[in-house]
């Protein structure tokens, strides 16, 4: 038997060994690298060596998480239970709950509180004469107070979702249906009252809903507070990096979308600066979240900062990592990715790579995500063709943008005006072009000034580059003009 065990085991550290070197699983090439390994074995022992090498991470991890360490000693604090040491079960307890609340982790503590009810219940302790109405009142506040926690988290989440599916609100009336569910679903509270989580499922909510509602002195104020919240609790930098990484993308996103670069740069080289002297041990997740807002806003100080010549070295290193799937990031972001790479291309009038990259926004047709995104990209490659003088092509396919714009309700007033531009453009004459952009120009602007159509704009500068072809500029020169102006 011993003989046998020990067989398993080698072949346990053989299929790891392997795995290291080859970085494939392809079980007939296993059976021929690994000598005595059956087939029929490699199953079993590929989801024992998932789990042997799972509890290592974890073992390798605990001292840095401190929720992981909690878990543990809940699970012995189990085995003493079991074991009749009961006092011991406790104390272990008592342990979990004092490290549960130093991360603000309610239901690891409210998990603790029930088991030590469940053991003082059978009077096995000799005390519930004194624990008794102190546990019920403490398991009464708490599960007070994750109602609570779980409702604001349940608002934050399913705003941030509404977001996805819809973007901004688009009329009054898409206001109004936004405003009155949010308010639905906002429950009472009292901040002074609140804990960590619970304030920042709050400053969460009340970002995405103004950031839909485009107004965004409101977004950027929530956004901020959203990140002075982790100044008030530093130590939870470390238990929720990922969520403080994304409020100062939206302190970032907020002061972009006002133009105010002199605090964009201050927040920029905070976000840069993060974690510079290796004091938090960042995940691979973390990682990847931190380098995506660190590519996301790179890009958009490009926009800025007007420097779209010098940016290109950036999205060609962007364009990199993408391709190489150097990090976990989801279709989303790619897409955003996409769009905002082929901004950049056509700012600096590379329209044959703007193409590219919209071309592949398109292609990735993610139903019901960043529907913004996928009708942006769409007119702008349009404008792009236009540009390169495909004139056929252009007339070919501005019926299909047409047709996909009103499929997804997104035929906005720039939209229509644009849209009936580029379908007369061929029967204009040379002479008249200048005067129908001027035309256009003027119709863009006097929408722009609407509360609910200011969304394009944040997409595509198209005013910039009509106003580039009235005076026969480079966009870039028009858009430093319009700033200045």
């Amino acid at each position: 038997m011993s003989n046998k065990i020990g067989d398993k085991n080698k072949f346990y550290v053989k299929l790891f060994d392997y795995l290291i070197h080859y970085k494939m699983w392809v079980p007939d090439h296993i059976v021929q690298h690994i000598p005595g390994i059956k087939r029929s074995q490699l199953s079993n022992l590929k989801a024992n060596l998932s789990k042997a090498i799972l509890r290592s991470l974890r073992d390798i991890n605990k001292e840095h998480y401190q929720e992981i360490k909690a878990r543990e000693k809940f699970d012995f604090a189990k085995v003493l239970y079991a074991k009749g040491q009961y006092r011991e079960s406790i104390k272990m307890l008592q342990s979990v709950k004092q490290i549960a609340a130093s991360i603000h982790l309610r239901p690891l503590f409210y998990l603790a509180l029930n088991f030590e009810k469940q053991i003082e219940s059978q009077h096995v302790t000799k005390s519930m004469s004194i624990r008794a109405y102190q546990l019920a009142k403490d398991s009464a506040e708490m599960i007070h107070s994750m109602e609570l926690t779980n409702t604001l988290s349940n608002l934050s989440l399913l705003l941030y979702a509404r977001y996805l599916e819809k973007g901004y609100v688009k009329n009054e009336k898409e206001f109004i249906e936004l405003k009155t569910y949010f308010h639905s679903l906002l429950p009472s509270f009292r901040i002074e009252e609140m804990d960590f989580y619970q304030k920042l499922n709050l400053f969460q909510s009340y970002v995405w809903f103004y950031y839909m509602a485009q107004d965004f002195l409101n977004y950027y104020k929530y956004a901020q507070r959203w990140v002075n919240l982790y100044d008030a609790y530093p130590s939870m930098k470390g238990p929720a990096t990922v969520i403080y990484l994304k409020g100062l993308h939206n302190v970032l996103n907020a002061l972009f979308i006002a133009g105010k670069q002199r605090q964009f740069e201050y927040a920029f080289q905070k976000l840069y600066n993060f974690n510079s002297d290796q004091s938090l041990r960042l995940s691979n997740n973390e990682k990847g979240q931190l380098q995506l807002f660190k590519y996301f806003h790179g890009v958009n100080r490009i926009f800025l900062t007007i420097n779209y010549k010098e940016g290109i070295e950036l999205v060609e290193e962007l364009s990199s990592v993408i391709r190489e799937k150097t990090y976990p990031w989801d279709a989303t972001r790619i897409m955003t990715f996409h769009y905002k790479i082929a901004c950049v291309y056509f700012g600096v009038g590379r329209y044959n790579d703007a193409i590219t990259y919209l071309n592949l926004v398109e292609m990735a047709n993610q139903p019901g995500l960043k529907i913004d995104i996928q009708c942006f990209s769409r007119v702008l490659n349009l404008i792009a063709h236009y540009e390169q003088g495909n004139e056929l092509l252009v007339m070919y396919k501005i019926k299909s943008v047409f047709r996909f714009l009103l499929k997804m309700g997104e035929l906005e007033k720039v939209h229509r005006a644009i849209l009936g531009f580029i379908r007369k453009t061929p029967l204009m004459k040379q002479r008249s072009v200048k005067s129908e952009f001027m035309k256009l120009q003027k119709t863009l602007s006097k929408i722009e000034k609407e509360r609910f159509e200011r969304r394009p704009f944040l997409y595509l500068d198209i005013i910039s580059w009509l106003d580039s072809k009235i005076h026969n500029t480079s966009m870039i020169h028009a858009i430093k003009k319009r700033r200045v102006e």
